[in-house]
């Protein structure tokens, strides 16, 4: 029995239960958040980087390709054909040392109507001259007529005069890309793709099940195409696309791939450039699919030379020949041909590499620059280059960032733009009173050379010095 002295004795009370304040949980989800915002922006930094690397990757192995051609074949950095210049249909020599491109007409020191002795004069004070050619095909096969025969333009008329100033000599390394015939055309096309394009993507365009011909034949019917998709394949290679037939045999295990050198819509027929195999295995075709190449990667050669001299008085050419088929034989218009006593030296070169390049005039638009001098020094810092459009054309304004390039037309100088001070002002001293808008940037390196004209190519990934001649 309790007396009334005693207690009651309890179980000890369980200790509280442990929790997080809201204050905790907050702060917990703010480091949280932190390193997930983190992480993540390293997704699309790491994907930039990714694309550059593959990008900078495929422009190498095109670099060592186009290396591995001119190397085996090193008059492909000097031929050009034309039909303009000499004897129609045949591959010209050097052409671009002639008085009749316009690297010489630029400087003013020739004329049709004066003889050989006083044209010899003129380039004799001129001597040694610079110039500049850049060995360009598929350029030049994107831009017929006049267009093909220079790079560098002024399409938005930037300039006072319209003149060779600000010009280089564009050949096509020797591909005859004009022909009448269609065939020969887009064999020369090929071969050019070869060397200054990476063959390595080519897409679907459309794909037949009933396929007329077969083993041995150059032309198929495609019955179940479309005139219209016939026709937007036919179109495509009117442009200078490449275009190819892949033709299954029977039991869909082999292929015959060829160029279609002719598409007739109407007919729904196409013509490959080489037949069919002629055995058991291509006399029922089951399927022909086309494919248009889709040269994403593609180069250009810019070469800067030097005439020196043209060798003995009264000879120039010294071989005795009509090398450009001007009707006299060792005239001034044949200065620099093989076999020649003219004394050309090379000052060096650069591989340009494009993904997808845009090949239109536009694209090759010479923009007036400011203090793009060689030998300036300057107290403030970096050099600054000003680069001047016409404001009252919005569509004029290069396309102007950081790590972009700029291609000097008259001293052959790429340069990377290494910052964009200025945006876009109001233009200061500009040449041309139309420039009335300007950009600032630095180069990445001091101007090799002086000079007035730049060009701001988009889409280069990358340029090197070349050493492939």
């Amino acid at each position: 029995m309790k007396t009334q002295y005693e207690t009651t004795r309890h179980a000890p009370a369980a200790p509280p239960r442990a929790g997080a304040s809201l204050v905790e949980i907050l702060m917990s989800l703010m480091v949280m958040s932190i390193g997930l915002v983190s992480v993540a922006a390293l997704f699309p930094v790491t994907m930039l980087r990714s694309m550059q690397a593959t990008q900078l990757t495929n422009a190498g192995l095109l670099y060592y390709q186009c290396e591995d051609y001119t190397r085996a074949f090193p008059r492909l950095v000097f031929n050009d054909f034309n039909t303009s210049y000499g004897v129609a249909g045949n591959i010209v020599s050097n052409v671009e040392f002639t008085p009749r491109s316009p690297v010489f007409a630029r400087y003013g020191i020739y004329n049709a109507a004066d003889s050989d002795t006083v044209n010899r004069e003129r380039y004799e004070r001129s001597l040694p001259l610079k110039f500049v050619t850049v060995i360009d095909p598929l350029g030049a096969v994107s831009n017929p007529g006049s267009n093909a025969r220079t790079y560098g333009k002024d399409n938005y008329g930037l300039h006072t005069v319209q003149n060779y100033y600000y010009q280089a000599v564009r050949t096509n390394a020797g591909f005859d890309l004009f022909n009448a015939t269609a065939a020969i055309r887009l064999a020369q096309l090929n071969l050019a793709q070869s060397m200054f394009a990476s063959n390595d993507s080519w897409s679907t365009s459309v794909s037949s099940n009933e396929v007329g011909g077969g083993a041995g034949n150059t032309t198929l019917t495609l019955a179940d195409i479309s005139v219209n998709d016939l026709q937007t394949f036919a179109d495509a290679l009117a442009s200078n696309i490449t275009g190819r037939a892949v033709v299954f045999d029977r039991n869909g295990k082999q292929s015959h791939v060829s160029l279609v050198t002719g598409v007739n819509a109407g007919t729904q027929q196409i013509t490959l450039a080489s037949a069919v195999p002629n055995n058991a295995l291509y006399a029922a075709v089951p399927e022909v699919r086309l494919d248009l190449l889709e040269a994403r990667y593609t180069c250009l050669i810019t070469v800067r030379r030097q005439l020196m001299n043209l060798g003995p008085a009264g000879t120039p050419g010294a071989d005795g020949e009509d090398d450009d088929g001007s009707g006299s034989a060792d005239g001034l218009g044949e200065v620099g041909w093989p076999g020649t006593d003219d004394e050309v030296r090379n000052l060096g070169a650069n591989l340009v590499v494009f993904f997808r390049r845009d090949f239109s005039p536009l694209a090759e638009q010479v923009y007036e620059a400011g203090n793009l001098l060689a030998g300036l020094s300057s107290l403030s810092g970096a050099q600054q280059i000003t680069i001047r459009w016409n404001g009252a054309n919005a569509d004029s304004k290069p396309r102007i960032r950081n790590g972009g390039w700029l291609f000097d037309p008259v001293n052959g100088y790429w340069y990377q733009i290494s910052s964009v001070v200025v945006d876009e002002r109001t233009s200061q001293n500009p040449v041309n009173a139309i420039n009335t808008r300007e950009a600032v940037v630095l180069l990445d390196r001091p101007p090799e050379a002086s000079g007035g004209y730049l060009m701001v190519p988009e889409r280069v990934v990358e340029v090197f010095d070349f050493t492939g001649f």
